[in-house]
């Protein structure tokens, strides 16, 4: 598409163009960035986890990275990735994607007990699980 720019409005033109949306992509790359690492830092000072915000983050570094390779589709592309409300309609969408395709399973343990938390792309629910540990035999029993 830069070629087709460059012909019809001229290497100056496109040239400027590559290097505006550079610089700007960038400044708000970089300001979208340091809001989002004061979310996640007030999010860990306060106990909780940022994962939301973690999310936000990657995101606005893959928005930085196509801000600053020449193109005006990773430009779009870039550009709608610092506007929160498109990120955050982007995460849900990823993450329903991601929610189908892949089996997500937790394991804790409280008390001695062991407990397993599974879903699966195909169903949507949580299996309860725990381990009950046999009595130890004595050594003179086994021989």
């Amino acid at each position: 598409m830069l070629l087709w720019l460059a012909q019809y409005e001229g290497w100056l033109v496109t040239l400027g163009i590559v290097l505006f949306t550079g610089i700007l992509g960038t400044l708000l790359a970089r300001s979208q960035g340091f809001s989002t690492w004061q979310k996640i830092q007030s999010q860990l000072a306060t106990g909780q986890m940022p994962g939301s915000a973690m999310a936000d983050a990657a995101m606005i570094f893959a928005a930085g990275a196509m801000l600053m390779t020449p193109g005006l589709l990773t430009d779009a592309l870039g550009f709608s990735l610092l506007i929160p409300p498109c990120r955050e309609w982007m995460k849900k969408r990823f993450l329903a994607w991601a929610k189908s395709k892949f089996n997500i399973q937790a394991t804790t343990t409280v008390d001695g007990e062991t407990r397993t938390y599974s879903s699966s792309p195909e169903k949507s629910e949580i299996v309860d699980s725990y381990v009950v540990s046999e009595p130890k035999q004595h050594k003179a029993l086994e021989d």
